[in-house]
């Protein structure tokens, strides 16, 4: 298998597992298991949500996270390089990105202002540069990921997963080893300290991302891949938590450094084709399992992927076709618009059912409430009413008491 079709199946592997966990996202593990049991195949979360049904997301339909890694794929390929400007035209062309995007993180908000924050979702867009025609250079990778996030955890957490995959793909390994993760360690660190000046030139601080790199190195180059998971949680958290203004205490949240290290963890320790029982773990599974997808999709191909749920994707002809043309790479700008004219239709229908959902959901039905006068008038009555019964009780206590005795 050549790369061209790991390429393709790593941007179908993250496509599923984005419709398969995108609708449980940032729900708790205990939550999932109490109301889905074992999760195999595309669930409504209606059950799970309660009241918060305006969080609901179509089951089988792949989300903003998605659209945009298309997006990125099929620009890439047609060009050498990436060019951030190309692709803010193109979504210019399109018009109001809230027609088409659907569930749109705040990365994808940000695209023509400075973003700095550590958040895992740029993650997910990396494996986008390799359908690049050539391959990126350090500065290239470097243009692409602080073009998007100038943060420095997301910098060096994203310059190691690209490392990785084209280590994965490039010597064809089929197991996840911990030496391969030390040696990606090491490359990574090397190229953020080589090219200081690019960082700087894209608006990050160098001395900052270095620093983070030297972390990344450190956490990387420890992980202890055989312990248990609390073991495991525990080791990653004191790295993460060193970058971040949140105390985490789990490692299933929108951070780099905890759930790319959480994504390691479940590729080296599950087989290839249970890549989607991890959704079981809950919290952002919605970037925890494209993230194990895309891994398992470099190193065993598309036979990661469940048939069934290929058979039950929507739009699943339109994305195949697309995957096609991807690997032939003869897609053009005007399929492209085509096929994003697509998805308008599909994130109105998404957004239609919706809207039924919550018409015909069951609320709690509130007493209409009285009016001031009428409450003023019934507490009066109720008032005179209890003095009334008071003052006939006490009249005859004392009738009784006065009253004459008779023999």
């Amino acid at each position: 298998m050549n790369e061209d079709w790991y390429n393709t199946a790593i941007l179908e592997s993250i496509i599923i597992a984005d419709a398969f966990a995108s609708p449980l996202d940032n729900l708790s593990a205990q939550h999932i298991k109490a109301t889905f049991g074992d999760v195999t195949e595309f669930v409504d979360p209606t059950p799970a949500l309660k009241h918060k049904l305006n969080l609901w997301k179509k089951p089988g339909l792949y989300t903003s996270l998605s659209q945009y890694c298309i997006l990125l794929c099929a620009i890439n390929s047609q060009n050498y390089t990436y060019n951030h400007q190309l692709v803010i035209n193109f979504l210019h062309s399109l018009g109001d990105s809230s027609v088409y995007f659907r569930h749109t993180p705040q990365i994808l908000h940000n695209l023509n202002n400075t973003f700095d924050a550590p958040t895992a979702e740029l993650l997910v867009f990396i494996p986008s540069l390799l359908f690049c025609k050539r391959e990126s250079t350090p500065q290239n990778l470097l243009h692409f990921i602080l073009a998007h996030n100038k943060n420095a955890a997301t910098c060096v957490a994203c310059t190691f997963f690209y490392l990785l995959l084209k280590e994965i793909i490039g010597r064809q390994l089929s197991i996840l080893h911990p030496e391969l993760v030390n040696d990606v360690s090491s490359q990574m660190a090397l190229l953020i300290q080589q090219h200081s000046a690019s960082i700087f030139e894209h608006g990050a601080n160098p001395q900052v991302v270095t620093q983070a790199a030297n972390d990344l190195y450190a956490l990387m180059t420890t992980l202890p891949f055989a312990s248990d998971e609390a073991t495991f949680t525990q080791h990653v958290l004191n790295y993460a938590n060193k970058w971040s203004t949140n105390s985490f205490t789990r490692l299933t949240v929108n951070h780099p450094f905890a759930i790319l290290s959480f994504a390691f963890y479940c590729s080296y320790s599950t087989p290839y084709n249970a890549v989607f029982s991890h959704i079981h773990h809950g919290g952002r599974v919605s970037v925890l399992l494209p993230l194990i997808a895309a891994i398992s999709a470099a190193l065993y191909g598309p036979d990661s992927i469940p048939e069934h749920l290929k058979e039950t994707l929507i739009n699943k002809k339109r994305i195949y076709q697309l995957l096609q043309f991807l690997h032939e790479s003869s897609i053009t700008m005007n399929y492209l618009t085509e096929f994003f004219q697509n998805e308008m239709k599909l994130t109105q229908k998404e957004k239609d059912e919706l809207e039924s959902k919550l018409k015909h959901s069951k609320h709690i039905k509130e007493k209409p409430k009285k009016p001031a006068a009428d409450k003023h008038n019934a507490m009066t009555n109720h008032v005179v009413e209890s003095w009334t019964k008071l003052d006939k009780a006490k009249w005859k206590k004392e009738k009784k008491k006065h009253k004459p005795y008779s023999e």
